[in-house]
């Protein structure tokens, strides 16, 4: 396996900016006299040992200057790309292709990017790596830089990466067997079994309850790893969907409500939030919903209004998307009959989670109700789009990767304008 990995942040602690001097290879500032002061993280020298004594290439892709880099990648006994300016691939591409053992291992799908920002996702997002966001440090305010991410938590998550991780022991863990630590309904897809989820909120409240929001697979826009599933996200709205693929769904959402971890909190009620009148197909919730199997009593909870107008995306504002779901969705049992709620602990199912005003307002609609605790599960996770490399042969203009709604294939397009793009309309296909 190639293993591309951050260095500042990922394996030194020399994100604080005493340090950037050094990283900027500044006149005076030398790390050499310093390199037995530099704060290699807990396990990062076994992590790296490790992995090369498995037969694994380990190269180092940093922003810093290489008179900051090269002492230190020395000091590990790795090769490096210094002034990689992710997520530009263009240096780090430069260097693989006069590696022709490390550029095999990219081609073959045997690569992963391992980071503590955004930027280091992206990077591997472009090259169409997994990747695995490390966080190994406690952020704090003096350490936060918005140009990278360092510290943004959520722009991590929303860049979509394959895996995260807190300790090199997990990564390891992670890279022993990538497909059983995949996200649970990403894992499904490849026959395998994962209790993992997309971890976006832990709210705590003045009581001692709390709402919870996960996610069972991210829904990729443009280029990523082989495992987002934005494909499936569409294939759900197929009115010639088979029931194999809606078994693999609910065997992925039944995995993670049925691990020991969630069954022990205790919960009282499994929904979901129903179809509106226009869904297509017309019970896309309700099939799968049934399908899922727990021990969980399953209740509905949640109605749309038979009279709504418009849909949540055509929404592009936060406030909008509240005011939408305000008027058109609420607490509601079939034939108007009522559920105790107090007191009562709710695992709630939805389809996407993109803004996150959806979650929010049934989790405030709920607490309304006297509900203790509230599991919020979307299946997708909306991810940040990152474009590929790829320019159109006939105008030169990037492309985009495009999924067709009907049946989830992928391919390229030089978006026109009547799609919202400045291109010509040329579409390649591509390859999964």
């Amino acid at each position: 396996m190639l293993i591309l990995i951050d260095l500042d942040g990922t394996l030194i602690g020399t994100v604080h900016p005493t340090w950037q001097p050094y990283r900027d290879g500044q006149d005076g500032y030398s790390i050499e006299q310093y390199l037995g002061q530099v704060p290699i993280l807990p396990g990062a020298r076994e992590f790296i040992e490790s992995r090369k004594a498995k037969g694994d290439k380990i190269l180092v892709v940093s922003d810093s200057h290489f008179r900051y880099v090269n002492p230190i990648c020395r000091m590990f006994g790795v090769d490096n790309v210094s002034l990689a300016d992710k997520p530009n691939t263009a240096k780090l591409m430069e260097y693989l292709n006069t590696h022709a053992d490390l550029k095999h291992e990219l081609d073959d799908g045997n690569c992963v990017v391992i980071g503590d920002t955004k930027l280091d996702i992206e990077l591997g997002r472009h090259i169409g790596a997994m990747t695995i966001w490390f966080l190994p440090y406690i952020i704090t305010d003096d350490i936060r830089d918005e140009r990278d991410g360092i510290g943004d938590e959520m722009a991590s998550k929303k860049m979509g990466p394959t895996f995260s991780a807190k300790t090199f022991a997990e990564i390891e863990t992670i890279l022993e067997a990538p497909l059983s630590n995949l996200y649970t309904i990403e894992a499904a897809f490849v026959g395998q079994t994962s209790t993992r989820a997309i971890r976006l909120n832990n709210n705590r409240y003045a009581d001692g309850s709390y709402a919870l929001i996960r996610c069972l697979a991210r829904q990729e826009q443009g280029a990523c790893d082989k495992y987002g599933r934005a494909d499936k996200y569409y294939m759900m709205s197929n009115p010639e969907r088979t029931q194999d693929f809606l078994k693999t769904l609910a065997t992925g959402i039944s995995n993670y409500i049925n691990q020991p971890a969630i069954v022990q909190r205790g919960w009282d009620y499994f929904t979901y939030l129903t179809d509106k009148r226009t869904t297509v197909p017309p019970t896309k919730m309700k099939e799968l919903f049934d399908l899922v199997e727990t021990p969980v009593q399953k209740v509905q909870l949640l109605k749309w209004d038979d009279n709504v107008q418009g849909s949540l995306r055509e929404q592009n504002l936060y406030r909008d998307r509240q005011a939408f779901l305000q008027k058109y969705l609420s607490i509601e049992c079939p034939g108007g009959t009522r559920v105790d709620l107090t007191g009562k602990n709710v695992i709630v199912l939805d389809d996407q989670y993109t803004t996150g005003a959806t979650a929010w307002h049934v989790i405030r609609k709920l607490k309304e109700q006297g509900v203790k605790n509230v599991l919020f599960l979307a299946m997708f996770q909306m991810v940040l789009p990152v474009n590929d490399d790829v320019v159109c042969p006939r105008c030169g203009k990037p492309m985009q990767i495009k999924i067709r709604r009907s049946d989830g294939h992928r391919f390229y397009s030089c978006t026109p304008p009547e799609y919202r793009g400045n291109g010509c309309g040329y579409t390649l296909d591509m390859c999964d």
